[in-house]
């Protein structure tokens, strides 16, 4: 395992600014690759693209990036890297936690295993009108850098507004089983960044989070609230989902260092 700095993303791009190289990677088998996907990328609104951070360009965009997007190919083209407009509260959690994330998991791996690898996450982007679309994007790692951070990616984007729940952001990694052909997920949190932290929880949840502390079972809980115990336990792994908290105690210090109880 590689002993790493885990910089933000910020930090990354700061980073690239001081170091304007060309990357010099070979992308003609990835090239080769979308290249058959033109049709498919555009009949699906999905953006097909290979972004290389060296170089903060696209050496490959879907034609019909805009209908994905809801911005011009040739900003992206012209632009590159610095042309972002994500919604602010998103691009911090994708700087300050995802992208962090992501390196420490690369980080955990051999350089040749990060193809078998899918990165997800979903954020808000705006469009030419001003309105923000929700984007789904999920890419492999082409190449990284000794400091884990990635040198280039192949990946997707999907307009995915009319079929999530508003300001949810989700960040999710997953590993290809190619021998039963599926997706295994390892990592999966969910954001909320319009929300402050002190307000994630719901009444009812920490009512139910103070009886747990006090000892009392789920049973008895739903008995002293008069609901069902399914009620009681699906409060409380909805509490362990948006708080991202793997058990009890996790949640526990976490409404503790928020003054919640």
């Amino acid at each position: 395992m590689k002993t790493v700095t885990l910089p933000t993303y910020v930090d990354y791009l700061n980073l690239l600014a001081q170091q304007p190289q060309p990357s010099g990677w070979d992308y003609g088998q990835y090239l080769a690759e979308v290249g058959t996907r033109h049709l498919w990328s555009g009949l699906s609104s999905t953006d097909v693209f290979i972004l290389d951070y060296s170089s903060k360009q696209y050496p490959f965009l879907s034609p019909d990036a805009k209908q994905v997007i809801g911005q011009p190919r040739e900003a992206f083209v012209e632009g590159g890297l610095d042309f972002m407009l994500y919604h602010r509260h998103d691009f911090a959690v994708f700087s300050e936690t995802i992208f962090p994330d992501e390196v420490r998991f690369i980080a955990q791996h051999q350089d040749e295993d990060l193809a078998s690898f899918r990165f997800s996450k979903t954020y808000r982007f705006r469009n030419q009108e001003g309105h923000y679309r929700t984007i789904l994007q999920r890419n492999t790692i082409i190449s990284v850098s000794e400091q884990s951070t990635p040198i280039a990616i192949f990946g997707s984007a999907t307009d995915i507004t009319d079929f999530t729940e508003k300001g949810k952001i989700v960040h999710q990694i997953e590993q290809y089983d190619s021998v039963n052909q599926q997706w295994k997920l390892l990592l999966s949190k969910e954001y909320f960044p319009d929300i402050a932290p002190d307000n994630l929880l719901s009444k009812r949840e920490i009512e139910i989070m103070k009886w747990a502390v006090e000892g009392y079972s789920s049973k008895q809980i739903a008995d002293k609230l008069h609901v069902s115990f399914n009620t009681v336990n699906t409060h409380r792994r909805n509490m362990l989902r948006k708080t991202n908290c793997q058990n009890s105690l996790e949640l526990l210090q976490y409404a503790i260092a928020r003054k919640l109880l």
